[in-house]
């Protein structure tokens, strides 16, 4: 092979040298419209704008990828924030739920203030209770100071609940009517039988909570009637709704014969009571 001559070598690098002068202008003037040289497009079509292109791919490859992270965390904080709202708009809807049952409840038990308008009553609320399902014994959020007394008989929209048994200065202890230790001089409404009603929770089967015993031998009585307080215990006026008889018993116990009374009101979920006020101190528990 015979080699370049210094000469043939200088023209050589001369001429490339030249060439890519002339790309490098065709690519610049053609990119601004003033040349337009069909072989110096093709050249250029063919070496640059590949390269070109491949960079503005990766230059949007990457800009996709920080906007994308960048709307990635932006939707996170939303959610973040939808989250902590939703919590603060479930809360605020239970309190709302919560405060309108126990408006429901108030105006049931202001039905009942009406049925004997001359007494004086105070609203209360259930703050405690004795271990288990029912309400034998539980705490009233009233007291002394809001002029509470023993004895003071409490009632549900319902009907009877029991009376109190201490008196603290802000709370007082109920004993219910249904408790063991309970007894309520009663009266047959329909037949004006009298007799004694006395709690039975856990002394019998849990579904007998109260028994009214000392009734007449020939009285007629039938399974729905109602009894209510007939006031001579000196404890609880006449007329408050008691239960209705369930069922009458034929054996014979040391008080007699006896008849088995669903209780009016609900021993299984007490919330919202009315104590009766009234200024008397006195009463006996059954032995």
């Amino acid at each position: 092979m015979k080699l370049i001559s210094g000469t043939g070598r200088k023209i050589l690098y001369i001429s490339m040298g030249a060439l890519l002068c002339l790309l490098l202008m065709g690519f610049g003037l053609t990119a601004t419209g003033v040349l337009d040289i069909p072989f110096l497009n093709t050249v250029i079509a063919r070496v640059i704008v590949p390269v070109q292109s491949a960079v503005t791919d990766a230059i949007g490859s990457v800009r996709g990828a920080f906007a994308q992270r960048r709307t990635q965390m932006e939707l996170t904080t939303q959610i973040d924030q939808l989250t902590e709202e939703n919590k603060i708009l479930e809360a605020s809807l239970s309190q709302m739920n919560e405060l309108s049952l126990e408006n429901e409840r108030l105006k049931a038990l202001l039905g009942v203030t009406r049925s004997m308008p001359d007494q004086s009553y105070i609203a209360a609320t259930v703050t405690g209770k004795e271990p288990g399902g029912w309400f034998e014994t539980f705490v009233l959020d009233v007291g002394s100071q809001d002029g509470v007394q023993k004895n003071d008989p409490v009632l549900s929209a319902d009907g009877l609940v029991g009376r109190v048994t201490e008196v603290r200065d802000s709370s007082c202890v109920v004993m219910s009517i249904i408790d063991s230790r309970s007894s309520v001089a009663g009266l047959v409404e329909r037949t004006r039988d009298n007799g004694v009603v006395s709690g039975s929770l856990y002394l019998t089967d849990d579904s007998q909570l109260m028994r009214m015993y000392y009734l007449p031998e020939d009285s007629e009585l039938t399974t729905g009637d109602r009894v209510i307080t007939s006031g001579l215990d000196g404890i609880f006026p006449k007329g408050l709704y008691i239960g209705q008889i369930r069922s009458i018993s034929r054996e014979q116990s040391g008080e007699g014969r006896y008849v088995v009374v669903d209780a009016a009101a609900d021993f299984a979920h007490l919330e919202n009571v009315l104590v009766m006020l009234t200024g008397e101190d006195g009463g006996t528990e059954k032995e």
